[in-house]
């Protein structure tokens, strides 16, 4: 408690400099040739192109999807380290930070550490896991000056993408190694984290250009309130590699490469089981491992037509010691064929296989899963036909066709049309299916928390989404656009625990029926020249028909905020200088525990402050703060493992050196 206090009181003499100084560089007069963030026009940032919509090039006015793109400019200007925390610029996107180690992230609601209805890929190679049904975000940990964009498609992805991408997709694409040449070094640290990255770019004769780089981070304990510790420090490191390859005019090979190794540790509050709640205890410090990599190589080849070619592999190992010790491996095989027959009409088409392997075992808790080797495969392919038969209207048809050994044969069509009836204005409609498969948990676990057990059932349904979306886009003003889009999601073999409560036991099942009903609008104004604002706004609504899981709280409806306000400005001052600002308002939940506030997910205002200074040009000098409204709060609650804690006002300094 004392340390806790201590800390506290320390930060606020400095956070209170920081803030009188940031404030006061503001107001001064913007003069110096700006960054290329403040220098693109609002057109170009409508026409930046984008991939992961229909797994080709094109514009993001011409999407017929919800899509935004976040810039590697956007990355360095947010004072980001992670991308989990770049995610929270996007309206529509729920990011909540459980701790100094685990995020929860999720699309258009469902709001979980394991959010099994986003599909998240690192340059087109998915990240999903097939055991908890979401993504490990801390194996995720890319060095965030590799990072070229993070395209975020809101809305089903399965005609592509194939199974999984039911809410969205996010897809992380890194630079190419022609694109970082010659040696980078960042180091920072402040109150909460510190840490190191590097990167040497080079060539290999004329047509080879490769990139090695690490990053090597620390993140302390969090606070699991201000009496006790939440015992969650993470430390981390990356390794990395790529290269690219010519071989012709017309082809092109590219490797890549990944390792991490990660130490964690964890504890969890144990609670007064009667009122008032109070916590009475804490666990001891455990420790747990993360360690895995990956190696993708791609070839692509264009024709001479405008049509192109391209084939993927990759195998990745997962390994993870913590409550149940993991051990997965995946190898995948992608082809894609994108065939322009004329100006008005194309075609993609592809094949894809997967197989998947786990071997599990009991780690610190009687957690089991039953058998304990399982695999999955899994292969299909999709077919997407494009018709334009006048420049302002695009039509979009396909399907993805699937089967696997846990579901059996899937289906997830798609149909989606983009109309640009005035210069200006552009509008676009989608009628979707997609399906979200049964994971490793759903069909073989055997757990015990407690006196609750829960089982796995093999019997288990691939859940199924109905999805009609609308959007709209307005950019006829040099210093204002906007976008709106809304959207009507129907569930059908929603998947819930059931079982008599208290303690069950509980089993897996696809009993409930669930609508979600909402929209995004996100504004981008210039006030000046070289000051950009981006304001976003999202609701999300449930509504739930069938039994609610027992051990959530009060259904799928109380898991998401339904409310989220995101305001960013961008400010380049004289002197070389930079003033960039977040402002993020997150609407609160329903109370899990109503004695215990202060672990409670309450709503929230978020504060974000950076200045920049780059006064060479192989010298970038950053102060970061974050969370500076509130000392600490509550971004989410893990009910089952009581594991959560509270994300504080933190601060870093950064020093960028670029040769």
């Amino acid at each position: 408690m004392v340390r806790v206090a201590d800390r506290v009181r320390s930060a606020r003499s400095g956070w209170a400099a920081l803030l009188a100084v940031l404030s006061a560089a503001a107001p001064i007069a913007i003069a110096r040739a700006s960054s290329d963030l403040t220098q693109l026009s609002l057109e170009d940032l409508m026409n930046v192109e984008v991939t992961s919509v229909s797994k080709r090039s094109q514009s993001k006015l011409d999407s017929p999807a919800s899509v935004h793109v976040i810039t590697s400019e956007d990355l360095r200007r947010g004072g980001f380290t992670s991308v989990p925390e770049a995610l929270r610029t996007v309206p529509g996107v729920q990011v909540a930070r459980i701790g100094a180690n685990r995020w929860a992230i999720s699309v258009r609601g469902f709001l979980q550490e394991f959010s099994n209805k986003l599909l998240v890929m690192v340059d087109g190679r998915t990240v999903y896991s097939p055991i908890f049904g979401g993504t490990w975000w801390d194996a995720e940990n890319l060095t965030i000056e590799d990072v070229d964009r993070i395209e975020v498609i809101r809305g089903p992805g399965g005609a592509i993408w194939g199974a999984n991408a039911v809410n969205g997709v996010i897809n992380i694409i890194t630079k190419q190694a022609a694109d970082t040449q010659g040696a980078l070094a960042s180091i920072w640290g402040g109150t909460q984290e510190y840490g190191i990255t590097t990167r040497y770019g080079g060539q290999l004769g004329e047509s080879t250009h490769y990139r090695l780089s690490a990053k090597a981070e620390k993140i302390e304990d969090y606070d699991f309130n201000q009496d006790y510790n939440g015992n969650d420090e993470w430390r981390n490191l990356r390794l990395g590699l790529r290269s690219d390859t010519e071989i012709s005019d017309r082809d092109a090979l590219s490797l890549h490469a990944d390792f991490y190794d990660i130490d964690h540790d964890y504890a969890s509050a144990i609670f007064n089981p009667a009122p008032p709640f109070n916590v009475t205890a804490f666990t001891d410090r455990q420790r747990g491992k993360a360690r895995g990599g990956d190696v993708v190589l791609r070839y692509g080849h264009d024709f001479a037509d405008g049509s192109s070619l391209e084939i993927k592999t990759y195998y990745d190992r997962k390994y993870r010691q913590s409550t149940s010790n993991l051990d997965s491996h995946t190898a995948d095989f992608a082809l894609q064929h994108d065939i322009k027959l004329n100006d008005w009409f194309g075609l993609i088409w592809g094949l894809d296989y997967r197989y998947w392997t786990t071997h599990s075992s009991s780690g610190t808790t009687p957690s089991v899963f039953n058998p304990n080797d399982e695999d999955f495969h899994r292969g299909g392919g999709f077919v997407q036909l494009r018709f334009q038969p006048i420049e302002a209207v695009g039509l979009y048809i396909g399907t993805k066709l699937t089967g696997n050994s846990w579901s059996g044969f899937e289906y997830q069509p798609s149909g989606r049309l983009v109309v640009r009836p005035h210069e200006g204005h552009s509008l676009w409609a989608a009628v979707s299916r997609a399906v979200r498969t049964p994971t490793y948990v759903d069909r073989d676990l055997q757990a015990s928390i407690g006196p609750v057990v829960i089982l796995g059932d093999r019997d288990m349904r691939s859940e199924e989404l109905l999805a009609f979306e609308l959007g709209y886009r307005f950019y006829a003003l040099d210093w204002f656009t906007t976008e709106i889009s809304g959207f009507y999601f129907l569930y059908e073999d929603f998947s819930v625990l059931v079982g008599p409560p208290p303690i069950g036991p509980f089993d897996f099942d696809n009993p409930t029926e669930v609508a979600v009903r909402g929209f995004e609008i996100e504004s981008t104004f210039l006030p000046v020249e070289r000051w950009r604002i981006v304001a976003g706004y999202s609701l999300v609504t449930f509504d739930e028909d069938g039994p609610s899981n027992p051990l959530s709280a009060s259904g799928v409806k109380n898991q998401s905020p339904r409310h989220q306000v995101v305001l960013r400005s961008v400010l380049d001052l004289p002197w070389a200088l930079e003033f960039d600002t977040s402002v993020y308002y997150v609407d609160g939940l329903p109370d899990i525990v109503p004695t215990l506030r202060s672990n409670n997910v309450t709503q929230y205002v978020r504060l974000d402050l950076r200045l920049g200074w780059k006064p060479l040009d192989w010298l970038e000098v950053s102060l970061v703060g974050q969370n500076l409204a509130d000392a600490r709060h509550a971004e989410f609650y893990d009910v089952q493992q009581n594991q959560s804690t509270q994300v504080p006002r933190s601060g870093y300094a950064k020093f960028t050196f670029e040769f």
